[in-house]
Order: C-alpha cells, then structure tokens, then sequence
C-alpha cells in the first residue's frame, strides 16, 4: 500500500463551542448557541488534503476508551483513513472560538509515532508532530508541527537542528516560545538558521515563510468572517503541503496557504472544514484572487 500523505500524530475529538459571549471565568457559567463534534488536529490535516486530491492517511494509535470509539465513527464518516493500533486513551480538545480567535483545553494522549507503519506505506510527504524521541520517519518530504505542549518540551531538550525537515509550521506565539525573541521576523530567522524553511502563521495578519538562505516571504491574508477558527491552522498546513508536493515555489505555496485556510474559515460547517479544489477556484474567483496556476490542477 502506498499512499501520497502520513499525517503522524493524534487525531483529537474536537469539541467547539459556537456563539459564546466571552470566556467564562472562574465559577461563571455562559451560553454558546451551538456546539460541533468533529475530528481536530491531524484528522484536521488529513481531510483537507483529501479535499485537495491527495490520498492522505492518519497514523496513530485508535482510543478503545469512549471518546476513542466515537472518534473512530466521526473518521470513518468524514472519510479519513486511521492506521494504528489499539491505545486505552484518547486525545480530546474542548475548542472556545471568540472574537477570531480561540482558546482550547486539552487532554492529550501521550502515543509513539509506528515508524515501520510509516515506512509500509511509502508515502511522498509525512506531516508529523515534534518532537520525536528517536529518529525520524523515513519519506522524501517531512513537514513538523507543533502545539503548546511540544514547545515546552522542545524547550527542555534545548535548541536542536531542524535539516531533517522541510519544513516547520509555526504560529506566532509558538515562534516566539520556542526562541525567546518578541519579534516574529527575528523568531523565524533564528528557528530556519536550524536548517528548514519555517512557516510562521499570523492569523489575520497572513504568513511569513523565514527560509536558512536568509530569504524573508510574507503573504498576507483575505479579510473574512469566521466564527469559528479552530483548525485554522491545520488547513493552512495541508495546503502549504499539497502546493509543495506539485513543486510550486514557496512563494506560491504561502499565498495559497493563507488563502485556502481563509476561504475554509468563511465556510462554517456543522463537520470537517476543507475545501475541494473547485470550490476554492469558486472561492477565490467570487473574492476576484488570481492564482493562475490553480486553474491548470
């Protein structure tokens, strides 16, 4: 079996709380109007790239617990492929999306990355969360991810070489921990310094792509209403690694990062946020976008 993606890393139950008024504080109780259950993080990244054409899969460890069971049922109906063994937990995300931003809790799962169930599935690409305790998959193109917990754990470990990767998407807070420099520009040149591109997300303010030649690329992002911003960054990912593996410079790859993750965000979705290639032409025509080169996929 051969496949073009491995999304290797937890899927989470995603739990979103729609419509609240505002963070509730200690002992406070708000009303959201409407709540979604979906599969988060690399399932996240898995759908997109199958709304996108390519046959990806998520590799991780399955729950036998309950939110384990039913995050099966909700993969299984989105149409993600899950490779792994049985686990006894589940990593499970409670999603509070506020004024185009959001904040989550999480319990999260703590599962080893199969690399033989990698390796067997020879895939082009291999998104996968960092870090990792031992070696890295074996796959011509390696993307890493992180989130808040990693970061810390990256901390701890100490500065590290990044040359295995091809690249690493951060977000701005992220960049900044993992670097301890205020300075978004500055974070980023100092992680690519590693040894890979670095992929900052900056939520309305677009992206930067800090490159180890020293090259600087920004790329701003559409102005749209979302409601719900969960996975935001998930989507950004998954088309940065669709525009990448049909070779498109960098350059490209972030404008249409920045663009499809938008025009995903403006679609809210009682389930998995991700559009098809012809709904995203359809979108960036509708938003008069140019991006020539989309039209010949």
């Amino acid at each position: 079996m051969t496949v073009d993606v491995v999304c290797a890393g937890a899927p989470f139950l995603d739990i979103v709380f729609r419509g609240l008024p505002a963070i509730p504080g200690v002992g406070e109780e708000v009303l959201a109007s409407e709540v979604v259950i979906v599969p988060g993080a690399m399932a996240n990244v898995a759908f997109a790239l199958r709304q996108l054409g390519l046959d990806a899969v998520v590799c991780s460890p399955k729950g036998a617990d309950p939110a384990g069971r039913l995050l099966q049922e909700l993969m299984a109906d989105a149409g993600i492929p899950w490779i792994g063994e049985a686990t006894s937990s589940t990593s499970l995300s409670v999603g509070l999306p506020l004024d185009g931003d959001r904040a989550f809790v999480t319990v999260r799962s703590e599962a080893d990355v199969d690399l033989d169930a990698i390796t067997a599935l020879s895939p082009r690409a291999v998104v996968i969360n960092l870090p990792l305790p031992g070696r890295m998959p074996n796959a011509p193109r390696i993307f890493g991810v992180v989130g808040d917990p990693q970061v810390a754990i990256l901390l701890e470990d100490g500065p590290r070489r990044l040359t295995e990767l091809r690249a690493l998407f951060v977000n701005e807070r992220e960049a900044r921990n993992l670097t301890g420099l205020t300075d978004t520009l500055e974070a980023g040149a100092e992680l690519a310094a590693r040894g890979c591109a670095v992929i900052v997300t900056r939520g309305a303010n677009g992206a930067v792509a800090s490159l180890p030649d020293g090259r600087v690329i920004e790329a701003a992002a559409a102005v749209v209403d979302a409601r719900d911003t969960v996975g935001a960054g998930d989507l950004f990912t998954a088309a940065f690694v669709w525009a990448d593996l049909l070779d498109r410079p960098v350059e490209e790859c972030l404008n249409l990062s920045t663009a499809y993750a938008s025009s995903s965000l403006a679609r809210p979705s009682p389930r998995q946020k991700g559009l098809t290639v012809a709904a995203f032409r359809d979108a960036l025509a509708a938003a008069e976008v140019s991006m020539s080169w989309l039209q010949e996929v």
